[in-house]
């Protein structure tokens, strides 16, 4: 493990089996993430990215040990959470937390906002009387941008970007160390996403925060992250600095990827080449042969359909899976 990593992925696996639709008694095994590595260090922001069914939720799942992985682990500050025993997993958990994509969904109705946020406190023992509850519920609220006064409604009474306001108030009440954002403002209009993003910027600095955050969104992820790493049917295949995956992308799918976000001067619309991936993404039931994303590069050569690329850095802290991808600044 580096020196500096607090959160780390290690060869990350998750399948799950279903049953079939066509034969009974027949299953189906779905690799929803095969194989994935990665660090966070402490205080920094990793966003990852990919298309619909890449993985990626089902990585910030296994992230926080909502789900178990099949195989490879998870560390958190040292420790290795995937094998870890209920009483102590209770106490790490107190400093991971996580925000979904649907606020509504993920607050009950039947609860005020002072009951979804003094939960925690008080399982926790953070605060010992009423009036610290109350204090506190209203001190986070504030710090969220709600005001105290709105404590004793109900979730149906606020706009999405207040529920995830809301949302979030919850996520910092136990003092965590570590929040996974999982599609966080992807379900909000676009001027409510860059109060959200402004807010998860301020809060992050000023708190020391680590994040993981999961998007599709290529804007949002360049906008809020340090690190990227670019995921294709349940495997990473570049990871790096945010300014050289955006300006130097060294993997086909990157650069398909970037090239299919909006270009709004006329300069960028001048030089912007549109990247045209051939057929559907392959089945993660099934993938292909060799390099998962072979069936749809325009790159693609003999040994591609082989042998999938080792996984290999390139230049600092910039790492990829592609046989075409050099030192020499090449896809």
């Amino acid at each position: 493990m580096s020196e500096n990593a607090f959160i780390r992925a290690v060869d990350l696996q998750k399948f799950f089996t279903v049953d079939s639709e066509f034969f009974a008694g027949s299953v189906r095994q779905v690799r929803a993430v095969d194989g994935v590595s990665f660090e966070i260090k402490k205080g920094n922001i990793l966003g990852i990215v990919g298309e619909s069914g890449c993985g990626k939720t089902t990585v910030s799942r296994l992230m926080v040990n909502l789900l178990k992985p099949s195989g490879g682990t998870v560390y958190f500050d040292s420790t290795d959470i995937t094998h870890i025993k209920n009483r102590k997993m209770r106490d790490i958990r107190r400093r991971m937390q996580i925000v979904f994509q649907d606020p509504f969904s993920s607050l009950d109705p039947r609860m005020t906002v002072y009951e979804i946020i003094g939960e925690g406190l008080k399982n926790y023992g953070i605060v010992k009387n009423t009036a610290q509850l109350r204090e506190k519920v209203e001190t986070l609220v504030e710090k969220c941008g709600l005001f105290a006064d709105q404590c004793l409604r109900y979730p149906h009474q606020f706009s999405g970007g207040q529920r995830q306001r809301i949302c979030i108030a919850r996520a910092l009440a136990v003092k965590p160390d570590f929040i996974v954002l999982d599609e966080a403002v992807s379900a909000l209009d676009v001027s409510i996403q860059a109060q959200i993003l402004n807010l998860l910027k301020n809060l992050q600095e000023e708190m020391g925060l680590t994040y993981l955050f999961v998007s599709h969104d290529l804007s949002v992820v360049e906008f809020i992250s340090d690190e990227v790493a670019v995921m294709y049917l349940g495997r990473i295949v570049e990871l790096g600095r945010t300014e050289d995956i955006f300006n130097y992308p060294r993997h086909p799918y990157t650069e398909a990827l970037l090239s299919a976000a909006p270009a709004f001067t006329a300069e960028e619309k001048a030089v912007k080449k549109r990247i045209i991936l051939a057929g559907d993404i392959p089945s993660p039931e099934n993938p292909p042969q060799g390099c998962y994303f072979s069936t749809r590069c325009p790159y693609t050569e003999e040994i591609c359909k082989k042998e999938y690329p080792e996984y290999r850095m390139i230049g600092p802290g910039h790492a990829v899976a592609c046989y075409r991808a050099g030192e020499d600044g090449n896809v």
